[in-house]
């Protein structure tokens, strides 16, 4: 048997670094302790039963643990608070089975160094204690060996208590009275050591074994270093009493002796090895600040701020009541480590969540998603990097992967479909532009200015206000001008008659090229991407987001920007926000208890922090719409922004941060915690305060809790169940590229060079194949203009539509080599009956075309 006795538990007890309470609290501790008597059966078949206190060092760590017999683990607890209340005592498993694998026992026993440490005299004679040193901690020798191991190193010093026999003291007060003869044959003297003798029986004792173990990657590592331990036991050796030596077993009792580590059995400790409390509790005392400045001893919390009374903890708690409480971190209550969290109705006042990158606050976001999903909550996830969905899909619960809307832009073969600008009700329009121009001024906030968003307002209120238009149709109404007239005999909302007549078609060609190039330019970058083209192509979205939220689904917007590019993931994550925040506010008519939870979860949210997202701040919690947003830093967003989060926001949680960061939380914390604390966090250390019943906490400091370790294997099954209902196969690639006409870039630049200057849409949509060669042209002088944002490769593939019969073909490069002198030829021979034909060279067009694939 090498597992932990059911009948025993562990503790692992830390104290912080400014401690101050001396060895004589823990002989308190050791006085109070009821003593484990083991009947004489259970003795002979091995069944002794024993406290351990241990002192371990793994990764350079020095830990202090217990282990108790459980039916007095709690009052020990009691016992051991009272002495040092500031002390945390974590029940938690067994560390053997990470100390040695149970399974390899025949190698634990030939590669590691084990030995226990025994009285060099009688038991009756004492060992010097803690008393006998002046300002100077017993321990301090011991503790500084274990503190030079190397991080490969394990050491181990394992304390076995037990009860002692009955007649320790009447033994011990026998040889103090004993008489030592001389030469004289008449007299005697009194026992040399009967003073020490007599002090040490008037005490309460126990039968103590001290174990050693050493790991290292070498034997000859190991004998050293557990050596070297044995040696520290030097310094509580009593001149005129007793002392420690190493005793190693014998061979044939190597592996009884390694399963004992486990079993914590004291049936290797020497027959009347007594201790008393004195001497026991200085060799295993909790540390204190005379020991501060020995490294590696893991101490307990030094963090100001307690805990509030009401924290939620899941301690005691039903399954229904867990299901109300999101758990994300471990905290200092009532001198134990408690799981706690933020209750749901706490939640609708949202959480903004702070700290440096890779502290820690993508593991936090996705605890609290997990949670959610395992308790059949509904939420979105916005990733710009992607790892967080990575993460996500890993904990998908069975039970729900019919509920997972896992979209992923570079997902071409099966693309999702989304058209911001498909409205479902009028008087969404504002909502819709403002959300879409924001983020395209935050973006180019350098070149903004407000004919610009004067134009670009106007052209997408007009798009939202017809069907079946695109985000690729805004292009398209600045610059073709049959598209644009069709528009505009359909507008039903005068004021935007008015513009499009009185203003912008009236403008003369130079002035109006000049109004909409930079539209042209900022549009231009977002959906010239072909895998933003796919998404954004089909005016009917292929998902609901009304019913997603409505019908508690998980929605997980995989953006990540090394794939689809930094601009491209903020314009699409923005307007996804957009999206939720009208379909939240489309909750209108539905009575507000009805109104199911939604949890939106933000990462890296200054890529998307709009003056839109200020009015989801504010408006948000009465639609049920819960934030969780999280960021490095507050500088990366603007000051209105920041003032809507700290205005509004109920739970902050802060990871490490800078010193700029610092000296505004500190007043957030109400002064609490200094700047220092703030900027040398651990990782997955957390200073917050949350909203527990609709009110402030005080703030007060936590651990955020680990990665669940239970994956699932869902992952391909919840992408391709998702790709089936939201996705769309993607069966003509070629005829994605469809906005403006090449000839237009063609004709300013070739037949109206005094326009040059316009910036017209790299896109084609239908060409003669005989202008290709021109067409090309006309692309790289627009983009060695400058007025193209980045250069083409066109000696990639181009796809050849043939428009009668809907065939697609690969035309390679080697092909285009050879026909490119017949294709110039034939585009001069085209370009001279254009002019005297122009009627004839439109229906040539519109009988073969090309598209050229633009790579990204």
């Amino acid at each position: 048997m090498t597992n932990l006795p059911a009948s025993l538990t562990t503790f692992e007890i830390k104290v912080p670094q400014t401690c101050e309470i001396t060895p004589e609290a823990m002989e308190a501790c050791f006085k109070t302790l009821p003593r484990i008597y083991t009947n004489f059966l259970d003795r002979i078949m091995g069944r002794q039963q024993a406290m351990a206190f241990e002192i371990v060092v793994v990764n350079q760590r020095i830990y202090f643990f217990a282990t108790i017999p459980t039916q007095i683990a709690s009052y020990f607890t009691s016992q051991l608070v009272a002495q040092y209340p500031q002390a945390l005592v974590n029940k938690v498993s067994d560390f053997m089975p990470y100390f040695i694998n149970p399974k390899q026992m025949k190698t634990a026993t030939e590669n590691n160094s084990f030995g226990q440490m025994t009285l060099t005299h009688p038991f009756y004679l004492p060992l010097k204690t803690y008393a006998d040193f002046t300002n100077i901690d017993p321990l301090s020798t011991i503790l500084g060996n274990l503190a030079k191991l190397n991080p490969k190193d394990k050491a181990l010093i394992q304390i076995l208590v037990s009860a002692p026999p009955s007649n320790w003291q009447a033994v011990g007060k026998s040889v103090a009275n004993s008489t030592i003869p001389t030469s004289d044959p008449q007299k005697s003297i009194p026992h040399p050591q009967k003073h020490l003798i007599e002090k040490k029986i008037a005490q309460i004792g126990f039968q103590v074994g001290i174990k050693l173990l050493a790991i290292s990657q070498s034997k000859t590592q190991s004998d050293l270093i557990l050596t070297n331990i044995a040696g520290s036991f030097a310094s509580i050796a009593h001149g005129e009493g007793n002392s420690l030596e190493l005793k190693t077993p014998f061979f044939w009792q190597k592996t009884g002796f390694i399963k004992s580590f486990f079993t914590r059995n004291p049936s290797f400790t020497p027959r009347n090895h007594i201790f008393t409390a004195t001497e026991l509790a200085t060799i295993y005392h909790l540390p204190n600040i005379n020991l501060a400045n020995i490294k590696n001893i893991a101490w307990g919390g030094t963090l100001k701020g307690e805990a509030p009374e009401n924290l939620p903890i899941a301690w005691n708690l039903t399954e229904a009541g867990k299901q109300q409480i999101n758990f994300f971190a471990k905290t200092e209550f009532k001198n134990k480590y408690m799981t706690y969290g933020i209750k749901k109705v706490d939640r609708r006042k949202h959480v903004y969540i702070i700290g440096k990158t890779g502290t820690g606050k993508s593991t936090l976001i996705a605890n609290m998603a997990i949670n959610d999903m395992r308790n059949g909550e509904g939420l979105a996830i916005v990733d710009p990097h992607g790892d967080l969905c990575d993460i996500i899909l890993d904990y998908v619960p069975k039970n729900r992967i019919n509920d997972v809307v896992y979209l992923d832009p570079n997902d071409t073969n099966r693309p999702f479909r989304l058209n911001p600008l498909q409205v479902n009700q009028i008087e969404q329009a504002d909502l819709i532009t403002s959300g879409i121009v924001a983020i395209f001024q935050k973006l180019f906030s350098y070149s903004w200015g407000p004919r610009l968003e004067y134009i670009l307002r106007n052209t997408l209120l007009t798009l939202t206000q017809i069907p079946n238009t695109t985000m690729l149709d805004v292009t398209r109404i600045l610059t073709d001008e049959s598209f644009r007239n069709k528009i505009i005999d359909k507008i039903q909302d005068q004021t935007l008659k008015n513009f499009w007549k009185n203003e912008f078609n009236k403008l003369d060609s130079r002035a109006r090229q000049e109004a909409i190039s930079p539209i042209l330019n900022k549009v231009g970058q977002f959906i010239m991407s072909p895998k933003i083209r796919l998404i954004l192509e089909n005016p009917q979205s292929s998902l609901d987001l009304d019913e997603i939220m409505n019908t508690g689904k998980i929605l997980l917007l995989n953006l990540s920007q090394g794939k689809i590019g930094e601009d491209n993931a903020a314009l699409l994550g923005a307007m996804f926000i957009t999206k939720i925040q009208l379909a939240a506010m489309n909750r209108v008519n539905i009575s507000e208890e009805k109104r199911r939870d939604f949890y939106l979860y933000v990462d890296e949210f200054q890529n998307f922090a709009t003056s839109s997202f200020i009015k989801i701040l504010s408006e948000a919690r009465k639609y049920r719409l819960n934030l969780a947003v999280a960021n490095q830093y507050i500088g990366q967003v603007n000051e209105d922004i920041q003032k809507a989060i700290f205005g509004n926001v109920g739970t902050l949680i802060s990871f490490l941060v800078g010193a700029a960061d610092a000296s505004i939380l500190k007043q957030e914390f109400s002064n609490l915690y200094e700047e220092n604390d703030l900027v040398s966090l651990d990782n997955f250390t957390i200073i917050n305060k949350l909203s527990i019943d609709n009110k402030t906490s005080t703030p007060f400091a936590g651990k955020t809790l680990p990665l669940p370790a239970n994956k699932n294997q869902n992952r391909e099954k919840v992408i391709r169940v998702s790709q089936e209902k939201y996705g769309k196969a993607n069966k003509k690639p070629a005829q994605i590229i469809n906005v403006n006409p090449l000839a237009k870039a063609h004709e300013l630049l070739v037949k109206k060079p005094e326009a040059n200057e316009i910036a017209p849409s790299p896109f084609i949509k239908e060409i003669s194949n005989d202008r290709r060669s021109q067409a090309e042209q006309a692309l790289c002088k627009l983009s060695q203009k400058g007025i193209l944002n980045r250069p083409y490769n066109y000696q990639a593939k181009a796809k050849i539509v043939n428009q009668n019969t809907n065939k697609i073909e690969n035309k390679t490069e080697e092909k285009e080599n050879n026909t490119k002198q017949k294709s110039t030829n034939s585009a001069q021979n085209l370009s001279q009956q254009k002019k005297n034909n122009p009627s004839q060279n439109s229906s040539e067009n519109k009988r073969t075309g090309f598209v050229v694939e633009v790579q990204d």
